[in-house]
């Protein structure tokens, strides 16, 4: 078999793995998307779930469609840009002033809305100013047994010292928490606009895709709570950013970028388990395409090799850094009254809240207090092993499907059930002529909150089926080159295929995540700048084939 022949068999093993993967995704996501639409107000679900619009999700997904024929009519217009290097520059200039002006734009929002929360993200507020003021972390077992809100703790504090140490800064030092939040929102846009702009090379989308992101990423209020969510929500898609830039790289030092990379995803793991999900689907996508190369097995084995080494580096310096947190602030480590995995998915399991948290869990690592971690565990799946056999198979399936239809079914993201506590807001005394209209939007008790939630839930739908576009145009995609009987293939197609393999297995990955372990709406907030990118290259694929399509009949 000549070179190309054997590049196209190479072609070949990666469409049809991206075709596996694309059909494993519809199949897991198509029924849940179905009951979304049709039944997704009136589920069996714990009532606190349910989010109120002023439309149903029939005629917001009917106004999705009208989106996504909009946007194509916008593609229609800007495809034709040309792209250069010097244009690309240019282009990614504007996106960085857009997004300094987003960022900005955020934090004048925020200080119109901002309030002090409750639950574990004012507890980790709390203690960050206690450690200023030379206190202890308090709470008592809290973070003996929630050990995973200790680096959220450890950077809320570090901001606070920062702030309180600044000559002439202007307001509350907790402040600086949300401003820091908008800072990473603002840096989730610019990553997901150059991540279009890497893997298409077409202005027209990019345009798009920065316009998108801001609306989409923009509207959420998520900004003003000061936790592990907004704090890295910049992470998954900076990672994939990087990686793409790693893939195009043909010098031995792009090996630090992927130590980088992998640098990154552990720091973010430390702090929300969410940014692990993005990092194993690099790592598999990228071992399993490279073993598939045209090159000599001792190269193949000498990369493989020194990618592995520098995972473990990475988790080394990773566990390095969290253990230096930990001695930061003076936290005693105990591995037997850590909350783990088997209690997330015991809690995961629970009738009363269809799967989020009820407290079943803390009983019971309490009721542990003194014992062996193991013993604990085997409790656990002795009772995950109980509920799945009395729900039976059918039964277990059906209480997934509800309880997948309750983490997607919310554009808001649980904000409703978890972000808005009370209007006890911080002392910045904002006098602006938008403050009232603001909080009339995003407050619950706001006359307007009903159109916050519905333009939420609207550019989520419009999101979900982007995403399912995108499996399915792949899924075209690769067949279409399986199927091909020359060996030519399409520019750059292994990159965006290879991109989008590892955007499609982050999706099941946190498909799989929320679906087994104790979850709610809020645990997908800081994965959708990736999810909206899958959109945004879904509709991009759409429009192109069908544009093509045209040009070609008109010929």
């Amino acid at each position: 078999m000549n070179k190309n022949g054997k590049e196209f068999l190479t072609m070949k093993k990666k469409c049809i793995s991206t075709a596996t993967l694309s059909v494993l995704l519809l199949v897991l996501f198509l029924p849940v998307f179905y009951y979304i639409v049709f039944y997704g107000t009136n589920m069996n679900y714990n009532e606190m779930h349910k989010i109120i619009t002023v439309e149903g999700n029939k005629v917001l997904s009917l106004c999705a469609v009208i989106g996504v024929a909009v946007l194509g009519a916008a593609y229609y217009f800007l495809r034709k840009i040309p792209y250069t290097g010097r244009i690309a520059v240019w282009f990614t200039g504007i996106t960085l002033a857009v997004c300094i002006l987003f960022c900005l734009v955020n934090i004048k929002i925020s200080k119109c809305i901002a309030f002090y929360g409750g639950w574990d993200c004012g507890m980790v507020a709390n203690s960050a100013r206690w450690l200023y003021e030379g206190q202890t972390l308090g709470y008592d077992d809290y973070y003996t047994i929630y050990s995973n809100n200790i680096p959220v703790t450890w950077l809320l504090y570090q901001l606070y010292s920062f702030a309180s140490g600044l000559k002439g800064y202007p307001y509350n030092p907790e402040f600086i928490w949300i401003q820091f939040q908008c800072v990473m929102l603002s840096l989730a846009v610019f990553c997901s606009v150059l991540l279009v702009l890497q893997v298409s090379r077409n202005l027209g989308i990019s345009v798009i895709a920065l316009v998108f992101q801001s609306i989409f990423l923009g509207i959420s209020p998520w900004k003003i709570i000061p936790y592990t969510d907004g704090s890295t929500i910049a992470m998954p898609i900076l990672i994939l950013l990087l990686y793409s830039l790693f893939r195009k790289n043909e010098r031995k030092r792009k090996y630090l970028l992927w130590f980088l990379i992998m640098f990154l995803g552990c720091l973010g793991g430390i702090m929300k388990a969410t940014c692990y999900v993005t990092l194993i689907a690099v790592v598999l996508v990228d071992l399993v395409w490279s073993a598939w190369e045209e090159v000599p097995m001792r190269k193949r084995l000498q990369k493989t090799g020194l990618k592995i080494l520098l995972l473990i580096a990475a988790f080394g310096l990773g566990a390095f850094c969290k253990q230096g947190i930990y001695c930061s602030v003076q936290y005693d480590y105990n591995a037997d009254m850590e909350i783990g995995w088997s209690n997330y998915m015991y809690n995961g399991l629970n009738e009363d809240t269809t799967g989020a948290c009820s407290g079943e869990g803390l009983e019971i690592v309490r009721s542990f207090a003194g014992t062996d971690k193991n013993t604990r565990i085997q409790y656990e799946m002795e009772g995950i092993r109980k509920r799945i056999g009395d729900r039976g198979i059918w039964g277990t399936i059906r209480f997934w499907l509800r309880k997948q239809v309750m983490n997607f079914n919310d554009g808001t993201f649980s904000w409703y059930q978890e972000g808005y506590f009370q209007a006890w807001e911080y002392p910045l005394n904002i006098d602006s002529s938008g403050k009232e209209a603001l909080r009339a939007f995003y407050w619950q008790d706001g006359s307007n909150y009903i159109w916050f939630t519905t333009i939420s839930q609207g550019l989520w739908l419009f999101v979900l089926l982007g995403v399912i576009t995108e499996a399915g145009m792949l899924l075209w995609t690769a067949v279409s080159t399986i199927r091909r009987p020359k060996y030519r293939t399409e520019e750059n197609l292994s990159d965006r295929l290879c991109l989008s393999t590892v955007m499609i297995v982050t999706f099941i990955g946190m498909f799989l995540f929320v679906m087994l372990f104790e979850a709610r709406a809020r645990y997908l907030y800081n994965t959708i700048p990736v999810f909206s990118v899958m959109a945004v290259f879904g509709y991009y694929e759409l429009y192109r084939k069908l544009f093509i399509f045209c040009d070609k009949r008109r010929k």
